[in-house]
C-alpha cells in the first residue's frame, strides 16, 4: 500500500469511528484467549460498567498459566495490574495485585538473580517502577524506582546476564501520543546492592506509529520475533506486526489485524494491540465499539 492510500484509509476509518462515538458508542478494550494452534473463536473477558482490560501478558509458572493485565477503572481512567488464572482455558475473575495512585499497564515479568520481578508501564509517574514478587501470583512489593524523570512505555527484556539486564522501551514524541521511538536502558546492582538504572539512549531519531512492543519477544527456529504495536492516525493500537530479528527493520513475517480475528459474540473489532503466548494458550487484547 502506498502512503497516499494509507493516509486516505486511515482518515476514512478515523471519521467513521468519530461518528460512531458521536452517536453514543464507546471504544472498549478487553482481552481474549484461545488454545495455541486453534482456529476457535477467541473467548472474550467481559467488560463491565466499572472496568475494561488490556495488555495481557502470560506467565507460565508452577504448571499454571497466569495472565497479568491492565484493568482500567472506567470512572477514574486509571489502570491497575490484575491477574486471571487461565490454566483450564477459561477466564477466572481478575484479582488486583498492584494498585498505585498513577496509571499502570503492560505488566512485563522476568526472572533475575533467583527472583521474579514485574516492570509495568508507569509513565504517568515519570519513572519506571520495579516490583518484586513476594508470593506468586498475588503479592508484590516495590523494589526500585529508576529512569526518574522519563516517560517510558511498554518495556521488554532484550538480553540479560547475572549482573545486569538490558531492556527495549519506547518514548513518546511530545504532543503526539501515537508516535514513539525505541530506547534502551539497563538495570544492575550498585555497590550497596540497590537496583539502579542506566539510560543507554534512543535508537535512532525517527518517531513512528509502530515503535513500541506489543508483547514478549518470541524465539522461533533460531530467530527472535518482535511483536510490535501498530497504530494509525485514527486508531491507537490498530494491529500487531511481527518482525524477525530486528524491530522495525527486520522482515515482517505476520500481522494480526481486526479483520483476521474471530471472537465469540461476533464483536466488530476496530483494533488489536497486544499479543502473548504460552505452550497452551495465545492471548490478545481487542478494541471494539459498544453502546
Amino acid at each position: 500500500m502506498n502512503i497516499s492510500t494509507f493516509i486516505r484509509k486511515a482518515k476514512k476509518l478515523g471519521l467513521r469511528l468519530g461518528f460512531m462515538k458521536f452517536i453514543g458508542y464507546k471504544a472498549i478494550f478487553t482481552c481474549a484467549i484461545r488454545p495455541v494452534g486453534s482456529d476457535e473463536a477467541f473467548k472474550i473477558l467481559p467488560h463491565s460498567d466499572d472496568y475494561w482490560y488490556a495488555d495481557p501478558l502470560i506467565l507460565n509458572r508452577d504448571g499454571r498459566d497466569i495472565l497479568f493485565m491492565e484493568r482500567v477503572d472506567r470512572h477514574t481512567g486509571l489502570g491497575a495490574i490484575v491477574y486471571s488464572d487461565i490454566t483450564d482455558g477459561e477466564w477466572s475473575d481478575p484479582v488486583p495485585v498492584i494498585t498505585e495512585n498513577f496509571h499502570m499497564s503492560f505488566p512485563m515479568c522476568f526472572e533475575w538473580q533467583g527472583e521474579l520481578y514485574m516492570l509495568p508501564e508507569t509513565s504517568m509517574d515519570r519513572a519506571i517502577n520495579l516490583y518484586r514478587c513476594v508470593s506468586f501470583p498475588d503479592k508484590w512489593e516495590h523494589a526500585a524506582r529508576i529512569m526518574d524523570g522519563m516517560k517510558l512505555v511498554d518495556t521488554v527484556v532484550e538480553s540479560q546476564s547475572s549482573e545486569s539486564i538490558t531492556f527495549w522501551t519506547s518514548e513518546h514524541r511530545e504532543g503526539e501520543g501515537f508516535y514513539t521511538r525505541f530506547r534502551k536502558f539497563r538495570i544492575y546492582r550498585d555497590a550497596s546492592g540497590e537496583i539502579v538504572g542506566e539510560d543507554l539512549g534512543a535508537i535512532g531519531e525517527e518517531y513512528t506509529l509502530k515503535s513500541r512492543m506489543a508483547g514478549y519477544p518470541l524465539k522461533r527456529d533460531g530467530h527472535t520475533i518482535y511483536p510490535l504495536q501498530r497504530s494509525t492516525s485514527g486508531v491507537y493500537g490498530y494491529s500487531v506486526e511481527f518482525h524477525r530479528d530486528e524491530p522495525l527493520t527486520g522482515e515482517m513475517v505476520r500481522e494480526i489485524t481486526p479483520a483476521s480475528v474471530r471472537c465469540e459474540a461476533g464483536r466488530k473489532l476496530i483494533g488489536v494491540h497486544t499479543y502473548s503466548v504460552s505452550d497452551r494458550y495465545e492471548v490478545i487484547d481487542v478494541q471494539y465499539l459498544a453502546r
